[in-house]
């Protein structure tokens, strides 16, 4: 069977050279030595990690050991990506500077980097287990971070749909922080509210893998350009921490960038097939991080049931969609009079699920409808399964974003101008360009799993209909880690729209007609 839905995320930070003064062929053989020992001391590949073509990137990807359905190619524009890609939510980091560093042991700094204090010690507390309340204070951190991003893309972006991956942009950007010093590391740790938490880099390692490789892999990889200098210890925590294993470029651009793309497709296991269409100027390395979801649905939906339906954009057109349909689908929802919205858990089979948010009125702003249900804890307390006529429309999404205003607009423009990447490589270095490329398909077939167990039986059957704008969470529910949010105003932006009269609008009492029998 195949599983859906399925995502993939990437993310690519470009370190770019101003004026480089060359490398000797001693430092670059040295360089050389140093990739290769960090390559073959590794005896054990972590199995959530699939191992690829090496390039001149660190890409993080997670791939699921089952079938997953073949990507068009064609509305992959090579041209977004031409630092990095996240495809189904993850951004692509550029950084541009001269590096001088010494192979080898790294020279002392004047300031401790403290999202490293705990980790470099390798004390106690940062080797245990991770606890549940720093678990829950990783969950919270991320979606507090996806609020805020959410709310600057949505500022910057007019656009019908979105789709990002949280844990994708955090674990890039986390990993962009364990080269970074003094005021630099402080705001990236405090934009992704994650300043708080001891042993950081140490605490997000122990999250992937406690993550169900079954339908979730994370992988990284570092490409390190011929001549580039870069201190040991952040090859090293890079691999310790984040996986990130490094990989020489040769210098001939065509063979590099084939090297990354390849990698890329064969990390994501074809969903990606491209990444890079050239590589930027005077590189000197590229970070990549991906991740690849692949879920199977607990309850399928019968394909011979999917059906043209109507799909309300807002208080005068629609657009035809394909509707899955099941008529008794096991499922939790609750009304939310409070805010105004009604939530649904899709369950997957293991221990994730897809969180539908209906708001009640067109207009409502998704970020501020994100924050208020954060604020009120309403991902986990779900009512009892019952019986349902559902009603879903089937999704096939991509999105491009670049997010340097986005975060520039929190708080980390200095990012794009003069950050202190000191534990990467001596001299300046800025990021060029976020790139966060992601894609989602959302379809009938899946695992059926046994329900009635867990189904609390009525007289009269529910309804749940999603046929207006809403909003989704991909989660972990085990962690409460959000894997995936998503903005769906138009689930098939190419279809005419189609004006309707006022009684063919779903009534705003009872919207889309979703009831929960007495």
């Amino acid at each position: 069977m195949a599983a859906l839905p399925w995502t993939r995320a990437l993310l690519c930070l470009a370190v770019l050279l101003h004026s480089r003064t060359p490398a000797s062929a001693q430092d670059e053989a040295v360089l050389q030595e140093r990739v290769q020992e960090f390559s073959s001391a590794i005896a054990q590949p972590d199995p959530a990690v699939t191992q690829g073509p090496e390039a001149e990137s660190v890409l993080v990807n997670s791939n699921v050991p089952s079938s997953v359905p073949e990507i068009q190619e064609g509305p992959l524009d090579g041209t977004l990506l031409q630092c990095s890609t996240l495809e189904v939510g993850m951004p692509c980091l550029t950084d541009e500077g001269t590096a001088k560093p010494e192979m080898g042991p790294d020279k002392p700094e004047e300031q401790q980097n403290s999202s490293l204090e705990g980790e470099e010690e390798a004390g106690r507390g940062c080797n245990e287990d991770l606890p549940p309340e720093k678990m829950r204070m990783i969950a919270e951190a991320m979606l507090k971070f996806t609020v805020d991003l959410v709310r600057e893309v949505e500022l910057e972006k007019q656009q019908d749909n979105l789709f990002l991956s949280p844990l994708s942009i955090t674990l890039a950007l986390a990993h962009l922080a364990l080269g970074a010093a003094n005021h630099t590391e402080k705001a990236l740790l405090e934009m992704l509210h994650l300043e708080k938490v001891p042993c950081l880099h140490q605490a997000l390692s122990q999250v992937h893998r406690q993550l169900d490789k079954a339908m979730l892999s994370v992988a990284a990889r570092l490409y390190l350009q011929k001549g580039f200098q870069v201190k040991e210890k952040f090859l090293e925590d890079s691999e310790r921490f984040y996986k990130a294993k490094p990989a020489l470029l040769s210098g001939n651009g065509e063979e590099d960038l084939a090297a990354i793309n390849n990698w890329v497709k064969e990390a994501t296991r074809g969903q990606i097939p491209k990444i890079l269409s050239e590589l930027p100027v005077n590189v000197a390395m590229i970070l990549l991080n991906a991740v690849h979801f692949q879920g199977f649905w607990k309850t399928k939906f019968d394909p011979e049931l999917t059906e043209p339906g109507m799909f309300y954009l807002d208080d005068e057109f629609a657009v035809s969609v394909e509707m899955m349909k099941a008529p008794k689908y096991a499922l939790s929802w609750y009304n939310l009079d409070s805010l105004e919205v009604q939530v649904a858990r899709f369950p997957f089979k293991g221990n994730m699920s897809f969180v539908a948010i209906v708001p009640n009125h067109f207009e409502r702003n998704v970020s501020q409808l994100l924050s208020d249900l954060c604020q009120a804890c309403h991902f986990s307390d779900f009512p009892k399964e019952r019986p349902t006529m559902v009603k879903m429309p089937k999704l096939h999404l991509q999105d491009q974003l670049e997010l340097n205003q986005a975060i520039s607009q929190l708080g980390l423009g200095e990012l794009f101008s003069s950050p202190d990447f000191r534990r990467i490589a001596e001299g300046p270095l800025f990021v060029s360009s976020i790139w966060h490329h992601s894609a989602l398909e959302l379809a009938e077939t899946g695992v059926e799993a046994s329900a009635a167990t867990s189904v609390v039986m009525s007289r009269s059957l529910s309804t749940f209909i999603l046929n207006q704008p809403f909003v989704f969470l991909i989660l972990d529910d085990t962690t409460g880690i959000p894997l995936f949010f998503g903005s769906i105003r138009n689930p098939n932006p190419s279809a005419p729209k189609q004006r309707k009269e006022q009684e063919e609008l779903p009534d705003k009492q009872d919207l889309a007609h979703n009831t929960i029998p007495k």
